[in-house]
């Protein structure tokens, strides 16, 4: 769309991996996916039995965070799936028939590498990741942030105004490792320090905010500009999902990461009392800027190993 700066756009046309999230009973499901931005689109594809396909028929709203370098773009839009087996999208599909062809010759140039891995693991792959098995997906963008490691450098549409902040802030010392549930191949792929993505349900619907995480042996926090987190207008407590992984950027086998949904407490330092020096002490071992602190309480673990996958409740 013509409302993109030119900052935004160069982000969306540089970045290798979008996080998508999608909202389900469970909370928002978050994981990365190739894209392509072609047309003021932007493009994805996914299983046609993914969650993410079964939750957009049902509510076709979607949030996604794209990294490029020191900037990442944060969005909002809605999705029109396009698929081949799917009598409902025949008509739309015939009428955007021009941008859908436009936008399939650029999603395939700029995920080349990642197609040839596709077929130097042919013999392995499971149907569901090749093209029969998959639905094309256009994002209708709506909202849009730049992000840098300070906060918001520029945005684009209505977003909330600020982040609802518990009073005080006590470590806990009995909680479940919160990566327990994973396999043991899965945390050593992944660590237990990182970048990752959070996606919060929001009070204007679901949000997404790169961050850095901490897994320690009973708590999960990830920290950020309490700029950046305001943008969702939630908290203190609120339905959560912290995406981290490993990407690869040409075999699918090589990826590996891991979705922790469950309850995002927020912490913002001045709006604490009680534990804001500790506070403080977590969020900017983290990151220097960080003045916002969420600790995630885990509902439900999701994982991915190359074409494997699984998930536990809880810890």
């Amino acid at each position: 769309m013509s409302f993109l700066s030119t900052a935004v756009q160069s982000v969306l046309e540089d970045g290798r991996f979008c996080a998508v999230a999608a909202s389900t009973p469970r909370g928002p499901h978050c994981t990365p996916l190739v894209f392509a931005y072609s047309g003021g689109r932007i493009w994805l594809t996914t299983s046609r039995r993914s969650v993410k396909a079964r939750a957009w028929r049902l509510d076709p709203s979607v949030a996604g965070v794209v990294r490029s370098g020191d900037l990442a773009v944060t969005f909002t839009g809605t999705v029109k799936t396009y698929d081949a087996l799917d009598t409902r999208t025949w008509a739309a599909a015939v009428a955007g028939a021009t941008s859908i062809a436009r936008a399939t010759a650029g999603f395939s140039r700029k995920n080349a590498r990642f197609f040839a891995g596709y077929a130097f693991d042919a013999r392995q792959v499971p149907l569901a990741w090749t093209p029969p098995g998959r639905v094309f997906v256009g994002v209708d963008v709506e909202r849009t942030a730049l992000l840098d490691a300070d906060g918001i450098q520029e945005g684009r549409g209505r977003w909330g105004g600020r982040a609802a902040s518990h009073a005080t802030f006590r470590r806990s010392t009995t909680a479940d490792d919160p990566f327990g549930s994973l396999p043991q191949d899965v945390v050593e792929g992944v660590g237990r320090v990182g970048d990752g993505v959070l996606a919060i349900q929001g009070e204007r619907g679901l949000v997404t905010v790169p961050v850095h995480w901490r897994a320690d042996e009973h708590e999960l926090f990830v920290a950020l500009p309490a700029q950046t987190l305001a943008i969702a207008g939630a908290g203190p407590d609120v339905p959560a999902a912290l995406m981290v992984d490993r990407a690869s950027v040409w075999r699918a086998r090589d990826m590996v990461g891991a979705m922790v949904q469950g309850e995002a407490s927020f912490f913002v330092d001045g709006e604490v009392g009680s534990g804001a020096k500790t506070l403080r002490s977590i969020a900017r071992g983290l990151a220097p800027d960080a003045d916002a602190l969420v600790r995630i309480t885990p509902r439900r673990t999701v994982w991915w190993k190359g074409w494997s996958s699984g998930s536990a409740k809880g810890a």
